[in-house]
C-alpha cells in the first residue's frame, strides 16, 4: 500500500498529489495516512511538504526494512542530511525567469528558468529532458507540448526552495539562462531503501515527468525493492494512443473538408460543438454524419462562456442546455464536455458532474493549473466515474513555425507521449466568417493535418487512433477499474462494472501485460 502523507497546511497539494497517485495505480492502493500511523504504508509512502517534526519518524520508517520514499516539496531536516540534501534560499531574479513572454505567431518562447534532466534519469525510464518553467506556443495562453507553469511565488506550483544535492544523485537541476542554479530532483538509494525527491509540492504531476515518479513506484530495483503496479494509459497491445477533434467555436459546416482528409486517412473524427451554432439547422447533418461513421460529438457549452459563466449555477446551465440542444440535433446526448478557452475551474466540473456528464477536456499553462493533468482520470474532490483529460497541443496555423520544421513542437510533444506512454490529444478548429485561425487555406491546413499523422505513423508500427468519446470512455474505466499486488501477481477488479472495448495493460518490474478483469468485487 501507498501511503499519502501531507498535514493539514499542505492539504491542497496533498489532495492533487493523492489524486494524481491514484491515477496511475488505482484508488485500491492508495491511502492517506497520518505522521502518527507510517506503519499503515507497509511498503511506500509520498511525504508532500511535511514538516521537521516528521524527518525522525519517516527516517525510522526507511531504515526498518527495503521500501521507497517520495518526497515532494520541502525535506525534513533529519532525512536531508541523511541523503546529503544542502537547504538553500531561491536565488534572486528567479521570479522574473520564471515567466515566459506572450509568443508572437510562427514562433515559440519560454522563460529562462528550466528544469535539465541529467543522464541519471535513464534509471527511470527517462531521458536528458528539458521543460521550462513556462512556455507559449500561442500568445500567453497555449504550451503545445503540454505541460503546466512551474512557479516561483511560494504557492503549491512554486519551487520550494534553493537546496544542492550531489551531483552522483541529481536527477534533474533549475538552470536560469543556461547556467545551472540549484538542483530540482534526485533519486538516492538509502540503506536498504530508495528515496525520490521533487522540489516541489507537487512534484511533476502537470508534466510528462510523472513518468519518473510511475516506474520508481512500478519498476526502480525490482528484485530488491517492493513494486507496485501501475495502470498503463495506453490500451494494451497498441504502441501509442492518439485523439484529436476540432471546437467549434463560430461554426460546424466548415469542418467537412478536414473531416473529408480525416475521412481520407481513416482516422477517426470528433467534433466539440457550441451550440449557439445549432440555430441554424444546416450544421446539423456533419453531426449525425460524424456520428454514423463511429466518430464523436462532444458539447462545447452552450454560449462560450469565458469560465462557464464564472459561478457554478452559469456552469449547470451551459452544461444542460448544450446536451439537450446537441440531443436535439443529432438524437443523441453527449457525456463529455470540452471546456470553452480550456478554462476549467473546479465548480464548472462539479458543474458538469450534476448535469450528468461523464467527464471534461480542457487544460491549459495559462489557468486552472490542478487540471493540467499528466495522466487522465479520476479528479481530486469529484465522484468517481467523473473524468478529466488535458488535451493543451493546439494545432493551429499560428504555430506553425516560420523557423525549420513546421510541424517540429507538435512531433516534440507526440514524441513526449510516446516515450512516457501518455494518450496524445490535439486540437483544431474550423473556420469561420470571421477568423481561420492562422491557416492560409483548407488545403495547406489539411497538408499539415497529414504530415502529422504520417509523423506519427512513422514514429510507431502500430498506434491506435481513437475518437473523443472512446478515449474518454477507456479512461472513464480505467479510473472504475482496482488494482493491487497480491502474492506476486497482479489480481484486477472492476466493482462498477463500467468497461471500455480497449484491454487495459498493467506494467510491474518493467513487464507489460494485459489486466485480467472481474467485474466484481475482490
Amino acid at each position: 500500500m501507498i501511503g499519502v502523507l501531507f498535514l493539514n497546511d499542505s492539504a491542497e497539494a496533498g489532495r492533487y498529489v493523492a489524486a494524481a497517485i491514484q491515477r496511475s495505480v488505482s484508488a485500491a492502493q492508495v491511502r492517506h495516512i497520518s505522521g502518527g500511523a507510517l506503519d499503515v504504508a507497509t511498503d511506500a509512502i509520498v511525504a508532500v511538504d511535511v514538516p521537521d517534526s516528521l524527518g525522525e519518524p519517516l527516517l525510522a520508517w526507511l531504515r526498518e526494512r527495503p521500501r521507497k520514499l517520495i518526497v515532494l516539496g520541502r525535506m525534513p531536516q533529519a532525512l536531508a542530511g541523511f541523503v546529503n540534501l544542502q537547504a538553500g534560499e531561491l536565488p534572486a531574479g528567479l521570479h522574473a525567469a520564471s515567466r515566459s513572454e506572450s509568443a508572437p505567431a510562427y514562433a515559440w518562447r519560454e522563460s529562462g528558468a528550466a528544469v535539465q534532466y541529467t543522464p541519471l534519469a535513464q534509471r527511470l525510464g527517462g531521458r536528458e529532458w528539458h521543460r521550462a518553467f513556462e512556455r507559449f506556443d500561442f500568445a500567453d495562453e497555449w504550451n503545445n507540448l503540454g505541460f503546466g507553469a512551474i512557479r516561483a511565488d511560494g504557492s503549491i506550483w512554486s519551487v520550494a526552495g534553493g537546496a544542492q544535492v550531489a551531483p552522483e544523485a541529481e536527477l534533474a537541476a533549475v538552470r536560469i539562462d543556461g547556467e545551472r542554479s540549484f538542483s530540482y530532483a534526485a533519486l538516492w538509494d538509502a540503506g536498504p531503501s530508495g528515496v525520490l525527491w521533487f522540489n516541489r509540492a507537487v512534484g511533476p504531476c502537470d508534466s510528462f515527468e510523472w513518468r519518473t515518479v510511475e516506474n520508481f513506484l512500478s519498476a526502480y530495483r525490482a528484485s530488491d525493492l517492493p513494486c507496485h503496479p501501475v495502470l498503463s494509459e495506453i490500451p494494451w497491445g497498441v504502441d501509442a494512443a492518439i485523439t484529436s477533434r476540432l471546437d467549434c467555436d463560430e461554426d460546424v459546416e466548415s469542418a467537412r473538408s478536414l473531416l473529408q482528409a480525416y475521412q481520407r486517412m481513416r482516422v477517426p473524427f470528433s467534433l466539440a460543438v457550441h451550440t449557439q451554432n445549432l440555430s441554424e439547422p444546416g450544421h446539423f447533418p456533419i453531426l449525425r454524419e460524424v456520428l454514423a461513421e463511429g466518430g464523436a460529438v462532444l458539447s462545447h457549452t452552450a454560449t462560450h462562456a469565458p469560465n462557464w459563466g464564472g459561478s457554478y449555477e452559469a456552469a449547470l446551465r451551459e452544461g444542460i442546455e448544450s446536451a439537450a440542444l446537441i440531443e436535439h440535433a443529432t438524437g443523441r446526448r453527449p457525456r463529455y464536455a470540452v471546456s470553452p478557452f480550456h478554462q476549467t475551474p473546479p465548480y464548472a466540473l462539479q458543474a458538469l458532474a450534476d448535469a450528468g456528464y461523464a467527464g471534461c477536456i480542457g487544460g491549459i499553462i495559462r489557468n486552472d493549473p490542478e487540471f493540467v493533468l499528466a495522466r487522465g482520470g479520476a479528479l481530486a474532490d469529484l465522484p468517481a466515474g467523473f473524468v478529466g483529460h488535458s488535451q493543451q497541443s493546439m494545432l493551429h496555423g499560428e504555430c506553425m513555425l516560420a523557423q525549420g520544421d513546421p510541424l517540429a513542437v507538435f512531433k516534440q510533444a507526440f514524441d513526449f507521449a510516446l516515450e512516457t506512454r501518455t494518450l496524445f490529444g490535439y486540437l483544431d478548429h474550423p473556420f469561420s466568417r470571421r477568423y481561420a485561425y492562422g491557416w492560409s487555406d483548407e488545403v495547406s491546413r489539411a497538408v499539415a493535418h497529414e504530415q502529422l499523422i504520417a509523423y506519427i505513423r512513422s514514429r510507431v508500427a502500430n498506434p491506435l487512433f481513437v475518437d473523443e468519446e472512446t478515449a474518454m470512455d477507456f479512461l472513464r474505466a480505467r479510473s472504475l477499474t482496482q488494482i493491487v499486488l497480491e502474492g506476486g501477481a497482479v489480481r484486477a477488479w472492476n466493482p462498477t462494472g463500467v468497461t471500455s472495448p480497449l484491454t487495459l495493460g498493467v506494467e510491474l518490474a518493467g513487464e507489460r501485460m494485459p489486466v485480467e478483469l472481474r467485474t466484481a468485487t475482490r
